[in-house]
């Protein structure tokens, strides 16, 4: 068999169709009708030598080598949606701008801090940052509309992703009081993150290795700025990773009444590996890489 040449006019058509799960939408979605859809289709499957759909199904079906191709086929197509993305900006702008986005939990401690630095060392580069759930920034960092993520840590395993760990720092137990008599403080109601491992851990940790039981415990899910504020009220105290509380320990609005070095967090840079050689990139993530609190 000789050398494959794929059309990209022919895999952009099947692409759409397999993405849409419907000749009908793909038609609509590329201007054509829908039998020239079809047509072509089956002319890219006569060059392939290779059946793409199943026709056997009512529904529309890839055959294996179908479905390897639609994967090779997404990753072009994000590709070059990223790369028209970045010249649209290159050109509008003249300068080298960051789109950033990153999770609550990291943006609102971290974020104020790391870009008042960044900006006084390259004030040529413009950035935007957005603020969101994981699972959307993640596709918008794959559609291109985002350059970099700064997200707390997560297990990534697209090839199309680098992910890079940072800011590795311990747990810290804060309060509003003075007190640093464990006993006490585990009468008082202890908040915590809920459905995160390591902060479980470091709760266990601490009630183990000080023989300790916290009474009363109040999960929260969701935004760092409602737990803050819950202790700022004095409704119990918390356990987070350092440079969630580091502002309010430097304000002296949060006291450490204990530091748990044995359970560390960590945020983590992801970037798609397109973008990773550029040079406004790279002075971002060595930035971020060399950040000290």
């Amino acid at each position: 068999m000789g050398v494959i040449q794929l059309d990209l006019h022919y895999l952009r058509i099947f692409y759409e169709v397999a993405k849409e799960k419907s000749f009908t939408k793909a038609a609509n979605k590329l201007y054509i009708n829908q039998s020239a859809v079809s047509i072509q289709v089956k002319k890219f499957e006569e060059i392939l030598n290779s059946k793409l759909f199943d026709r056997s199904s009512k529904k529309i079906k890839l055959t294996y080598t179908g479905e390897a191709l639609f994967k090779m086929a997404e990753e072009i197509f994000e590709k070059v949606k990223r790369a028209e993305k970045e010249m649209e900006r290159i050109i509008n702008l003249d300068k080298a701008k960051i789109s950033i986005g990153a999770t609550s939990v990291i943006g609102e401690p971290l974020l104020p801090l790391l870009m008042k630095d960044f900006i006084s060392l390259h004030d040529e580069i413009e950035y935007d940052i957005t603020i969101s759930t994981k699972a959307w920034l993640l596709k918008l960092l794959k559609e291109g509309e985002l350059d970099i993520l700064l997200i707390d840590e997560e297990h990534i395993t697209d090839p199309n992703l680098e992910v890079i760990t940072v800011g590795s720092v311990p747990y810290i137990l804060v309060g509003t009081k003075n007190t640093q008599k464990l006993e006490t403080v585990s009468k008082e109601p202890l908040i915590s993150r809920k459905n995160i491992y390591n902060n479980d851990k470091a709760i266990s940790h601490l009630e183990d290795k000080n023989h300790i039981c916290f009474n009363t415990k109040i999960p929260v899910l969701g935004n760092l700025g409602v737990i803050k504020g819950m202790v700022k009220e004095g409704i119990g105290n918390v356990i987070l990773p350092y440079y969630a509380v580091y502002k309010e320990i430097q304000s002296d609005e949060f006291k450490v009444i204990r530091t748990i070095d044995e359970v560390t967090d960590s945020y983590q840079i992801v970037i798609t590996k397109d973008k990773k050689n550029l040079a406004h990139i790279i002075k971002f993530i060595n930035f971020v890489k060399n950040f000290k609190l």
